[in-house]
């Protein structure tokens, strides 16, 4: 029964965390490392994963002041002795079975990584997540899995990191390191690290249900509205796009990864313009023109799209 090492880093989550670690804490799936990182919290989430650590000794607390979410998931991957890595959020949970039944999958056809589906939480109300283009039943290898994680249009359910478990020498190096996060982002370091890993998955399979519920908060980094966090997002897509170009991915692919660019290109522009940051306004149209015919061709079944994007570019 091979360990499951589950990395959580904690920041100021008391009222969810408790349903968090709960969650986990009772899976069906038993052999469990569970490494909590508190990244210097000020209410009581620090003491609410020490609780949880003397009553359960699969628990493994970090308390260390602020560095960041990057960082503390890298010290858990530092902490890490289990054969798979799972990650989770502070404030989100998952259904008791999710890991005994990806594990299953990951046994029974010696997979590299194991992807299972997800739902939003908003207002205590669940939105499962649907695909709206069949993903096969069957295993499938790299550049399959990249297409599930770009085509977001067709496929929604593979997106994030956490709804998955992964082989740990999938999360290494071609020199046999361990796979860190990119501490210079403060926000997009995820994005890089799934590409990464990605890109040294040869066998992976998808279970077509909600097993991971994510808790939508405003306040989250995806709906920030810092411009600098949002240049750093912006960033990231652009590591993943020269990464794919040195590995030789098919055009296609990396395609989809601008008109996403593109996408979030256009966010930063609106918040710009309401912020009436001229500067950085400029910046975001900058990146938004120069993957231009990537987005518009990728987008010409959208008229509404094309519209928005001609728009926020004259603004």
């Amino acid at each position: 029964m091979k360990k499951i090492s589950v990395i959580i880093p904690v920041y100021n989550t008391e009222k969810e965390l408790r349903k968090c670690l709960y969650s986990i804490q009772n899976q069906s799936y038993s052999n469990l490392e569970i490494i909590c990182v508190d990244d210097g919290s000020s209410d009581a989430s620090s003491v609410i994963i020490d609780e949880f650590a003397k009553l359960d000794p699969r628990f493994k607390t970090l308390h260390q002041q602020n560095a960041g979410e990057s960082n503390a998931r890298n010290k858990g991957l530092k902490m890490a002795t289990g054969e798979v890595i799972a990650f989770c959020d502070c404030d989100d949970w998952i259904e008791l079975n999710m890991y005994e039944v990806l594990m299953h999958e990951m046994e029974k056809y010696q997979l590299d990584m194991a992807a299972g589906g997800w739902c939003k939480e908003i207002s205590r109300k669940s939105d499962v997540i649907k695909n709206n283009s069949s993903v096969t039943d069957a295993v499938f290898g790299r550049d399959q899995l990249l297409a599930y994680l770009y085509i977001r249009d067709r496929y929604r359910g593979f997106a994030y990191m956490w709804n998955k478990l992964y082989k740990k020498e999938v999360l290494k190096d071609t020199d046999g390191k361990m796979l860190l996060f990119d501490e210079t982002l403060s926000l997009g370091g995820d994005v890089v690290y799934l590409a990464k890993a990605a890109l040294n998955v040869s066998r992976a399979k998808y279970i077509d249900y909600p097993f991971y519920h994510y808790n939508q908060r405003e306040n989250s980094g995806c709906h920030t509205e810092d411009v600098e966090k949002l240049r750093d997002w912006l960033k990231a897509y652009e590591i993943v796009i020269k990464a794919f170009e040195d590995k030789n991915i098919d055009r296609y692919i990396i395609d989809y990864v601008k008109r996403f660019l593109v996408y979030h290109s256009s966010n930063a522009v609106e918040i710009a313009v309401k912020k009436n940051l001229e500067e950085s306004k400029n910046s975001f149209q900058n990146i938004m023109k120069k993957y231009e015919k990537e987005y518009l061709k990728l987008n010409s079944s959208y008229p509404e799209r094309i519209e928005r994007y001609y728009r926020l570019l004259e603004s």
